[in-house]
């Protein structure tokens, strides 16, 4: 009907979709089926126009001037075409009664190749019944995070560009409000739910909402969000990709939130944060069973004070093996995406550190103020890609190792171009003092003596220096 529909993230476009009644075949609007005859380019045209007669005319007319076709079988086509418009859609109406559980079983069954329902979804209808200014709350704070405001009113576009998507906030608001982890619990306290008896009482029900309305509103509060963003920003968090688990970041803000409500120190609320927010990266706290361990977290939060838990759990796990073995063996990985790696490139940019060899500011390459066309530092090969393959055979995921990589300017890649370091480090370095030479080393977690070092050495020894500088830049925090 030529109307426009919304996106996932708010946004109002029309669906153009071309038909081809010599075939019966569809295909999404593009040049091609624009310009040939055998398209009819948008199928709108067909249900709103006044008259099908003249629509399958001017097709047949417009087309016997290159073809030869049967009009009747494409005046055939074309009706059954609008006769979608008279298609029966089946209706189920199901019991209040029945658990979400069986509601998503039945949806699932049913509509096996659309979307999957989950928690989440559960608990944004009970707001679109209960509470639907509520909803539209979550909604438009989403909204307002994609692009800064144009009348200069605050709103949840930040330094980051996270996008919050509503059930993302859900869980925070569930998190703080209930310190409930599994968003199947609070769909059922949102509904009045009494866990003892099992019974579902209005009474309790709003009782619930209310609690809910009081931590949406924290979670929704402009200075709570921004502040939260600011001190993950000033831990070297400065761009939304350096953030490797989404999960980790709303529940950490639910912590911060926590923390808040502990009435402590600003500064040791930021400390906590920071920290709490880099121990759960490193040690994939939220990877497995995410929602059993945010409950437990939670409840433990309760009962010993969320400072003393964070302290407790810090000391607990992040031990002299996890930063001598286990960070570094977690660090042998080919792939850019390694939450250790970011957590590293975070620990430069706190540091300050510029690009190797550049005057340039790691942290103006990572959020730069304007976008280049083409990129003038990217991540290089320390040992490059083509001594290793024509020297040693070596398979991508063995050259392309994370420890082998740094920032460079694209020119000083060049002029490397297939040397090893011993060959290029001596002239790229040569007017350096010792102590400048050191400096360098320390900053970029390089071994001292790496130039003569083989390959595979060289991986091992820089792991370990990059697991120690993300240790210093822990403890720093």
């Amino acid at each position: 009907k030529n109307k426009e529909i919304v996106s996932r993230d708010g946004f109002k476009f029309k669906i153009k979709i071309s038909f081809n009644p010599l075939e019966e075949k569809f295909e999404v609007y593009n040049a091609a089926t624009e310009k040939s005859k055998e398209w009819i380019p948008d199928i709108s045209k067909v249900f709103t126009s006044s008259s099908t007669f003249e629509l399958i005319r001017d097709y047949t007319q417009n087309i016997n001037t290159s073809y030869n076709v049967d009009e009747t079988l494409v005046a055939q086509r074309i009706e059954r075409l609008k006769n979608v418009l008279n298609y029966p859609v089946q209706v189920l109406e199901l019991s209040p009664d029945l658990d979400p559980e069986e509601v998503a079983e039945i949806f699932i069954r049913i509509n096996s190749k659309g979307k999957d329902l989950n928690q989440s979804d559960f608990i944004l209808t009970l707001m679109s019944v209960y509470w639907p200014e509520g909803r539209k709350q979550l909604e438009q704070f989403h909204l307002q995070a994609h692009n800064p405001p144009t009348d200069n009113k605050p709103s949840s576009f930040n330094i980051l560009n996270i996008v919050p998507y509503p059930e993302q906030l859900i869980r925070t608001i569930v998190a703080y409000s209930f310190n409930r982890g599994s968003l199947k619990y609070a769909y059922l306290i949102l509904k009045g739910r009494d866990f003892e008896n099992r019974q579902t009482s209005l009474e309790l029900r709003e009782k619930n909402f209310t609690i809910f309305k009081k931590g949406q509103e924290k979670v929704l509060h402009l200075t709570n969000w921004h502040n939260f963003i600011k001190i993950l920003y000033g831990a070297g968090f400065i761009k939304q990709w350096l953030i490797s688990s989404k999960l980790t970041f709303f529940i950490t803000y639910a912590v911060y939130l926590k923390l808040l409500d502990e009435d402590l120190p600003h500064k040791e609320v930021e400390s906590l944060v920071r920290k709490w927010f880099v121990f759960s990266i490193l040690t994939q706290r939220y990877a497995s069973s995410p929602e059993f361990t945010i409950e437990d977290d939670f409840y433990k939060m309760r009962e010993e004070g969320v400072a003393s838990f964070i302290n407790s759990n810090i000391s607990t796990y992040l031990t002299n093996d996890f930063w001598n073995f286990v960070l570094p063996q977690r660090l042998e990985s080919s792939s850019t995406r390694n939450f250790g790696f970011f957590v590293y490139l975070a620990s430069l940019v706190h540091q300050d550190a510029n690009v190797l060899f550049s005057d340039v500011k790691l942290r103006d390459y990572i959020a730069p103020a304007f976008k280049s066309p083409k990129k003038a530092i990217d991540l290089h090969h320390i040992y490059p890609k083509a001594y290793l393959e024509k020297h040693f055979n070596l398979t991508i995921r063995q050259y392309n190792q994370i420890a082998n990589l740094i920032h460079l300017e694209y020119q000083d890649n060049i002029k490397i171009g297939d040397r090893p370091p011993k060959d290029y480090w001596p002239k790229f370095t040569s007017h350096l003092s010792k102590t400048e030479l050191h400096k360098l080393y320390d900053t970029y977690a390089l071994p001292p003596a790496f130039p003569d070092l083989d390959y595979f050495t060289f991986l091992s020894q820089r792991r370990v220096l990059m697991a120690k500088k993300i240790q210093q830049f822990f403890n720093n925090l």
